[in-house]
């Protein structure tokens, strides 16, 4: 068995149990489509509420820290998007609901599946915010992989779509960390 056999085999064990819970079909829906957006405003309601107080005598450090922090998440999400665009003109898979058989629940902008930019910015962040903020990453961590297995359910994408977009976005947090850290 081939790993793209194996990978089709997932998809349609978990896309197969869409269509017979209409309740399942809407939870499924709103996660594949909106949670990113949810993990958006956790990350940006988190970055706000980081402490400020400019009579403190430590505000020039906590400023920079905190702008450094802005930064790591900025620039997380937009390079792990923009190395799933490259991925994608490299490696071309078309979507899951393509093939007849598939049930497919929610319209993507696209034909491309692989790599799913939803896991890969939704775990840049996660990560991101996981290496300053290990409670909060940990449950941004929970919702991207939600929206993975949404994505995956609602005939969006592979599961190796996920995969490789988590890969992207995990990478793509930790190196970007690691070259902030220096400044």
């Amino acid at each position: 068995m081939t790993l793209l056999s194996f990978d089709h085999q997932i998809f349609t064990i978990i896309n197969s149990f869409s269509g017979h819970w209409h309740w399942l079909d809407l939870l499924a829906i709103i996660i594949a489509k909106y949670f990113i957006f949810v993990i958006f405003g956790a990350v940006l309601g988190w970055w706000i509420s980081l402490h400020k107080t400019k009579s403190s005598s430590s505000w020039p450090i906590e400023g920079k820290k905190k702008w450094l922090i802005f930064g790591h998440l900025f620039l997380a999400a937009i390079f792990s998007f923009l190395l799933n665009q490259l991925a994608a003109l490299i490696r071309f898979r078309e979507r899951p609901f393509l093939q007849s058989g598939t049930r497919q629940l929610v319209n993507p902008l696209s034909e491309k599946s692989f790599p799913s930019d939803h896991a890969a910015v939704s775990f840049a962040l996660a990560v991101a915010v996981f290496i300053h903020n290990k409670s909060l990453g940990l449950f941004l961590l929970l919702l991207s992989i939600l929206i993975g297995l949404a994505r995956i359910y609602t005939g969006v994408h592979y599961p190796l779509d996920i995969l490789g977009g988590a890969i992207v976005g995990i990478f793509t947090a930790i190196a970007i960390y690691f070259v902030l850290r220096k400044k």
